[in-house]
């Protein structure tokens, strides 16, 4: 008989850990809780309109990090009630390195309402990864409960909202430092409550990856080490003299994301680098360059000043938002791009634990006869 109760206890708690092959995850006590200054807080599990949950405020609480499973395949459920921008990270290798999928409710109804973004060190650049592809829409309200499920494999992602069958959205993720990881829960400028958690493993299913389009974006760089910023004008010349006598170049070549984004290649993205480029012409001609960027930038074709953005922009970045012409000589061209980043507008940079960064800095670049 002690036998049997044992067995019947033991089927008691697996029921209640699993429900239809869900385990339920981020339970009290189970996780990590970070704020935005990287100090360990402990939090008790609130009660927001008629559900048991785990709140995060953005600010004293930012991210819960949960180390005890690691996500590849994967499906997870969960009911979100956000004020701002609440969502889901996985594949984390850390805090700072995820794969980050987020909602806005205030942004309902409307292109902004979901978007993903791939975290390189720490950097929220929303301004590159967006509509059509990164960004959809979902009828979804500020703090008012809705259910969202979260599927992945291999490298695509789909997510669902209150249950619909046809995902709202049905991407494939970019490349990020791990391609499993850990999990997290993050909230941005305000409140998010999150309940009903649940996490279920899925069959290592091969997925036929899309054969990247032949694109005439320039991702084949070398790239400098970072420089501090300064507020002296015109210092991108010094910038660029300091590059040349440093002469420590990083080649970088990401055919699959047309954004170039530097926050992917240092560990703490706060500064000022130069990018360089050959393009090679059959004869002397007159090409576009169709281009964007964020914070402030200078582009240099061979030795010359073609433009110069002196203010801080902070805006999502498309392909062809500027156009000028690249007038090209026969043989080799050396284009350079020096390029500043956001921190700038956030005064000493994006706050994200403990330390002041960038989180969008880079641009998007291509030539076109």
């Amino acid at each position: 008989m002690k036998i049997r109760y044992t067995n019947l206890l033991f089927i008691v708690l697996f029921s209640m850990l699993f429900v239809n092959g869900q385990q339920s995850i981020f339970q009290e006590g189970a996780y990590i809780v970070y704020s935005e200054d990287n100090e360990k807080v402990v939090l008790k599990d609130t009660l927001f309109k008629g559900r048991r949950a785990l709140k995060l405020d953005g600010t004293s609480s930012s991210i819960a990090l949960l180390d005890d499973i690691n996500t590849k395949n994967f499906r997870v459920e969960m009911d979100i009630a956000g004020q701002v921008m609440s969502g889901l990270g996985f594949h984390a290798k850390d805090g700072m390195n995820y794969q980050f999928i987020y909602f806005r409710p205030q942004m309902g109804n409307t292109s902004e309402a979901i978007q993903y973004i791939p975290i390189y060190n720490g950097a929220l650049s929303w301004v590159f990864y967006n509509y059509p592809v990164y960004e959809t829409s979902t009828d979804i309200k500020s703090l008012e409960w809705f259910h969202a499920a979260f599927e992945v494999r291999g490298k695509n992602l789909k997510v669902f909202v209150n249950d619909e069958p046809e995902p709202k959205m049905n991407i494939s993720i970019l490349d990020n430092p791990v391609d499993s990881g850990k999990l997290l829960l993050r909230s941005l400028f305000g409140p998010s409550y999150f309940a009903n958690i649940t996490w279920q493993a899925l069959t290592n299913t091969e997925i036929k990856e899309k054969t990247l389009p032949q694109t005439d974006f320039l991702t084949k760089w070398e790239i400098s080490e970072q420089f501090p910023r300064d507020t002296i004008t015109d210092y991108f010349d010094n910038i660029l003299k300091r590059a040349n006598v440093a002469d420590n170049w990083k080649t970088i070549n990401m055919v699959e994301d047309s954004y170039v984004n530097f926050s992917r290649y240092f560990k703490h993205p706060r500064g000022v680098l130069v990018a360089k480029t050959s393009i090679e012409a059959d004869n002397q001609s007159i090409k576009n360059l169709h281009f964007d960027f964020v914070g402030r930038v200078k582009i240099i074709l061979n030795g010359n000043d073609l433009f110069t953005y002196k203010k801080i922009r902070f805006e999502r970045v498309f392909d062809s938002t500027f156009s000028i012409g690249l007038p090209l000589k026969e043989g080799k061209n050396e284009l350079i791009v020096i390029v500043e980043g956001d921190a700038a507008f956030f005064g000493k940079g994006f706050r994200y634990l403990g330390r002041n960064q960038h989180t969008n800095w880079g641009f998007i670049a291509r030539v076109e006869d």
